[in-house]
């Protein structure tokens, strides 16, 4: 009897042994960059990664000098939590279903509106609607917009000297800068062609 007792614990063991190798193999690993403001933005070290696997598994990194921090866990939906002192705090889900890389961005915090209305002429001049109105925040995130029937478009960003440029058939196109600190309201104006 004690052989099949110890065969049979043998068998059991090894079939212990090739679920747990099984259960491993499953796991992926994510490589997650993080960015600054977009995901075109300067890599951000000092990021905390926290969230759950598609399992439940609690995870918890930090991004290193190259903005990276690498995540194992069951394969499937992830939640993730993104935070850094002076960042909006950003939640995501995010389909982890294999061994790769992924990116997200953080915003920084306090971040600044401007409602920009454009007239005909000059600042007393009727204000003009389909304005084409591109340009970049202090920190280089692209905007643009197309001024309503009130002769106004708003765009968020952070703080700091704004890029504009303003652009209309028939008129001539108005490029400039605008320092920006909060949410506030500013107006340009246009010249006609020729």
């Amino acid at each position: 009897m004690k052989k099949s007792h110890h065969l049979a614990f043998l068998m059991i063991f090894l079939a212990s042994a090739l679920i747990s190798t099984a259960f491993s193999q499953e796991q992926v690993a994510l490589n997650v960059y993080i960015h600054e403001g977009d995901l075109n933005g300067t890599l951000l070290s000092g990021v905390q990664v926290a969230g759950q696997d598609a399992a439940g598994n609690s995870f918890e990194a930090m991004t290193d000098s190259k903005g990276a921090a690498v995540i194992s866990g069951q394969p499937g939906t992830w939640q993730f939590t993104f935070a850094k002192e002076g960042y909006e705090t950003l939640n995501l889900n995010y389909d982890a279903t294999e061994t790769g890389e992924a990116a997200a961005y953080l915003q920084p915090q306090g971040g600044a509106d401007l409602t920009i209305y454009v007239h005909e002429e000059n600042l007393n001049g009727t204000l003009l609607s389909g304005v084409l109105v591109t340009g970049r925040d202090a920190v280089g995130n692209n905007f643009e917009g197309i001024t309503n029937s009130n002769g106004a478009v708003v765009f968020s960003g952070q703080p700091g000297t704004w890029q504009f440029a303003f652009a209309k058939e028939g008129y001539e196109t108005l490029n400039l800068n605008y320092a920006v600190a909060g949410t506030e309201e500013a107006a340009a104006y246009l010249l006609r062609a020729g």
